[in-house]
């Protein structure tokens, strides 16, 4: 098969082919494939018959390898990896929860000038792009000076961010957070002063000057504690008017639905309970199709699953699991309809075939049954790498990407089928064997843009 119209003709100049072992392509496994890549990085031919490979266009031979779609990141703290290993020690009096966990992260934030947030940001985006990951989504709240005041350049901070993916050679989409109060009725704790922006038009205004810079952006309210209602409303109108989407925690802990219910009841949350995705539905967040991701969203209502069912679901479960979130319901939120997309959160683990790997065990260790998130007719890792592909792309507005088909960048990685965790497997179950029980360590090779960056 070969999906080029006249698989003969003569290609442009710096036309490439690339041919390997095996490879998912357009979402199914394929033997022997070659696929034709253009010299600006896009696929242009998937080639599974010899004799359609046309003659001329340099050819690289990749050998006994796997080669897979780029990884897409929908969920990322850059800043966080600076804490990896430093938060399991347990004090006198100390809770050892996610409360306590985000008292050793907001001394990493406020610590960092723009340079460290640089350098911080380029070490894990290096780290992302070696376990194959070619797309992140950064949830990016460290705006300002530690005191609150803007830097001269008020998107400083946000352009560090981007500089380190652009030197890296990391696709980035740039999650800009709103993030004005401590919870209701509280103004910012003296920890979270440079997440915030003086108002939603100053937040704004620096989201306007990053579009007209050409950065790919998306809106996030960063929790349903740390904007209002009414903020909310002003970040769906113009996500809306923008075609923006938008991403949010939502539900990770069940203290955030009880601060919500107390908020947004008209009781108080004493009989009636409004969650915080309700409340993001009620702002009008939910409006377009497929337009919002809720990260995490554990803790949710019948009602809740309903609301997302039209929308993305972004799993952290590496994260979630350092820190006692509980269990994302992944089962229910895909009979609801939302996608399930995969992000690395915190960063203290930098891969997403483990976080795919996971998302699938949390389920059998929660239900008692196996294989529980395949997708037929596709097999249960084709279904984990469509989570860590083609859905985060999805959540990120980046249809494009996620999977290696005609007109798709040539965004891959390679598998090295030699790799002690592989060498002995079948080959019809080399794929179940790295998303079920391998890491990133076999990811030998990745290519952005067609670009080959590591």
């Amino acid at each position: 098969m070969s999906s080029a119209a006249e698989p003969q003709q003569a290609r442009a100049e710096g036309t490439r082919l690339y041919s390997t072992a095996a490879a998912v392509i357009e979402g199914a496994l394929v033997d022997q494939p070659t696929i034709e890549v253009d010299a600006a990085g896009t696929i242009v031919a998937l080639h599974r018959d010899p004799a359609t490979i046309p003659a001329g266009p340099l050819r690289y031979d990749l050998g006994r390898r796997l080669l897979l779609p780029g990884l897409v990141n929908a969920h990322s703290h850059a800043f966080q990896r600076t804490i990896r290993g430093a938060t399991h020690q347990r004090r006198a009096g100390d809770p050892s929860d996610f409360w306590s966990w985000r008292e050793a992260m907001y001394r990493a934030a406020t610590s960092l000038d723009p340079e460290g947030v640089y350098r911080a940001t380029k070490a894990c985006y290096r780290e992302m792009l070696a376990a194959g990951i070619t797309c992140v989504g950064e949830f990016h709240y460290l705006h300002h000076q530690p005191n609150g005041t803007p830097y001269d350049d008020p998107n400083e901070l946000s352009k560090q961010v981007i500089r380190a993916a652009q030197e890296v050679g990391i696709r980035l989409v740039l999650l800009e957070v709103l993030y004005q109060r401590a919870g209701a009725g509280q103004p910012p704790l003296p920890e979270q002063r440079r997440f915030c922006d003086r108002s939603v038009d100053a937040y704004l205004r620096r989201v306007d000057d990053l579009l007209s810079a050409g950065v790919d952006v998306g809106l996030a309210p960063h929790s349903i504690r740390a904007v209002t209602g009414n903020q909310l409303r002003e970040l769906a109108d113009y996500a809306s008017a923008h075609h923006l989407v938008m991403h949010a925690h939502v539900s990770e802990q069940p203290r955030e639905n009880a601060e919500c219910a107390a908020e947004y009841s008209d009781d108080g949350g004493k009989t009636t309970k409004m969650t915080p995705t309700a409340a993001f539905a009620e702002a009008g967040c939910l409006e377009r199709t497929r337009s919002f991701t809720a990260v995490h969203a554990v803790h949710v209502s019948a009602g809740d699953l309903a609301l997302l069912g039209d929308h993305h679901v972004c799993a952290c479960p590496t994260t979630e699991a350092d820190l006692g979130d509980g269990i994302v319901p992944a089962i229910e939120h895909r009979r609801a309809g939302a996608r399930l997309a995969l992000g690395s959160d915190s960063n203290a683990i930098i891969d997403l075939i483990q976080e795919a790997r996971l998302l699938e065990m949390n389920e059998r260790l929660r239900t008692g049954a196996r294989i529980c998130l395949a997708l037929p007719p596709s097999g249960l890792g084709l279904s984990l790498l469509a989570a860590a592909t083609q859905a985060g792309a999805s959540s990120l507005g980046r249809a494009d990407l996620g999977q290696l088909a005609v007109g798709s960048p040539f965004d891959a990685f390679t598998v090295d089928l030699d790799h002690p965790q592989l060498a002995d497997v079948d080959s019809a179950h080399r794929l179940d064997a790295l998303m079920l029980a391998g890491t990133a360590a076999p990811i030998d090779q990745v290519f952005v843009g067609g670009v080959r960056r590591r």
